[in-house]
């Protein structure tokens, strides 16, 4: 499936408002939506729920993105794990799961490819986790490997491996989940337009099938194995068409545990009830099921607040600070001034300009000719505000600039403003033309007229390695900036 949007100013606003959705508040973590509710969650219902015997809660986490390291930005997975163990609705017997996007994101993360991540995610414990489209970042053998260090199962019954029309062997269509004596049945899908937010690369030669008969197979084999219920974990919009499909498919879900879009969603008014629960740690969702009369009893999502005091398991929080430890960043340069997503993307296609101009010095580049272009929705936060010169690591890099993209060369296009509009790109006066064109493996596409692959060169590095991301920009910073003379923010607020 191609990658549209970045031709269309439409579909990329509808992109990058489900990429970056809420905003920061002075704590760090994502202010609160309106829900109507004096505290801080939604639920559709307004009373407290018993307990008692067949009353199981099911909590999903998604869209984690690796941030297991608590600081100025992030709340940490701790305190993630706290606030779980501290829900109202929480017993030894319940039940955790993950709607995808755990690995990628930071730099503790991705130092390993989400492999440490997985073995927290052991400890924390998860018991199944959906696939989401940044699992594929890395290629299908690192989620197989990962799937080798995970206590639990990978779940995702319509990825299609296309040479053989099936599921990979080693990724499961549901999962049957144990709480009680009782067994709760998960299905796990991923949105079947969501292979345009994978790089083609490492996709390639896969799908998400739209065939929602893997659903019903995947429903009726719990039924079959004995479930008392079967719930939806599924990687995707509330609001997408794969979304409304199986809202009406007559699948007899009891719930969706969402994700993708970044946001905190309690649909109610649909068929079956659906919630997501936030991104980065700042939240989670709950739906508690009375299994006696195969009935919803509560579904609705929670803030993980910075305010308060969790008391997350003392094992789990000295595995998390061992992690940290384990991997202290590098230190690349001096940054000062306030920074916000604009400055800090400008920042990201300067870089990407100089460095194409530092190792292609035979092109003779200056600004008519040469272009550097980001997506938009790639630049994931910003660099670290100081009053005075900052020395920022390679951890505070991979805030803004998270993912493992190569740098290329895509020679001799054909571009218009139209083409590049409302995303990140340098110079920023570009007038049409034939043009170099400096960006991320990721934007590939060749089903578009300026960023398909023919003609393409990955950019290598001095030491003649493949260029990645965070490593140009890691680069740009260290020759370009001391304590005695940081870059400033100003300096990229065009």
């Amino acid at each position: 499936m191609s990658k549209k949007y970045i031709l269309s100013v439409a579909l990329f606003t509808l992109f990058l408002s489900s990429c970056v959705s809420g905003s920061s508040t002075s704590s760090g973590h994502i202010a609160s939506p309106d829900t109507g509710n004096s505290s801080n969650s939604s639920s559709s219902s307004s009373s407290d729920v018993e307990k008692g015997d067949g009353i199981i809660s099911i909590y999903s986490v998604n869209d984690f993105h690796g941030k297991i390291e608590a600081d100025d930005n992030y709340l940490g997975m701790s305190a993630l794990q706290g606030a779980i163990l501290d829900n109202q609705y929480y017993e030894p017997s319940s039940i955790i799961i993950s709607a995808g996007d755990m690995w990628q994101g930071s730099y503790v993360s991705g130092y390993d490819k989400g492999k440490s991540t997985t073995e927290l995610m052991n400890l924390f414990p998860f018991q199944a986790m959906a696939l989401g489209n940044h699992e594929f970042d890395w290629g299908m053998e690192v989620i197989e490997e990962n799937q080798k260090t995970a206590d639990f199962p990978f779940l995702c019954a319509n990825l299609i491996d296309q040479s053989t029309g099936k599921r990979p062997d080693f990724i499961k269509d549901h999962a049957i989940l144990q709480s009680e004596g009782y067994k709760i049945g998960l299905v796990g899908a991923i949105g079947s337009n969501l292979e345009s937010d994978i790089s083609s690369e490492m996709i390639k030669g896969y799908e998400f099938s739209s065939d929602l008969t893997l659903l019903q197979d995947a429903y009726d084999s719990c039924i079959a194995e004995g479930a008392d219920v079967v719930l939806l974990a599924l990687h995707d919009d509330e609001g997408s068409d794969y979304t409304d499909a199986i809202q009406y498919s007559n699948i007899p879900f009891i719930g969706i545990f969402g994700g993708h879009s970044h946001r905190f969603q309690n649909d109610t008014a649909s068929p079956i009830p659906y919630v997501q629960g936030g991104r980065d740690g700042e939240g989670y969702s709950c739906i508690v099921i009375d299994v006696n009369s195969s009935s919803l009893k509560s579904i609705r999502y929670e803030y993980v607040d910075s305010s308060d005091a969790y008391s997350a398991d003392a094992d789990f929080i000295k595995a998390v600070n061992d992690l940290i430890e384990s991997r202290p960043p590098e230190n690349i340069g001096y940054l000062q001034g306030y920074w916000d997503r604009t400055s800090s993307g400008n920042l990201v296609t300067k870089a990407m300009f100089e460095m194409a101009k530092k190792y292609y010095p035979d092109k003779n580049y200056d600004e008519s000719k040469l272009l550097a272009f980001h997506n938009s929705g790639g630049i994931r936060g910003s660099y670290p505000s100081s009053s005075e010169p900052l020395l920022i690591t390679m951890a505070d890099i991979q805030i803004v600039s998270p993912f493992d993209n190569r740098v290329v060369l895509l020679p001799d296009r054909n571009v218009t403003e139209y083409d590049i509009s409302g995303n990140v790109y340098y110079p920023t006066n570009i007038s049409s033309g034939v043009k170099d064109i400096i960006t991320i493996n990721y934007v590939i596409d060749d089903s578009s007229d300026v960023f398909y692959s023919s003609g393409s060169e990955v950019l290598l590095n001095s030491d003649g390695s493949e260029y990645i991301i965070y490593d140009l920009i890691a680069d740009y910073i260290r020759e370009n900036s001391s304590e005695s003379d940081p870059l400033r923010a100003e300096d990229f607020n065009y």
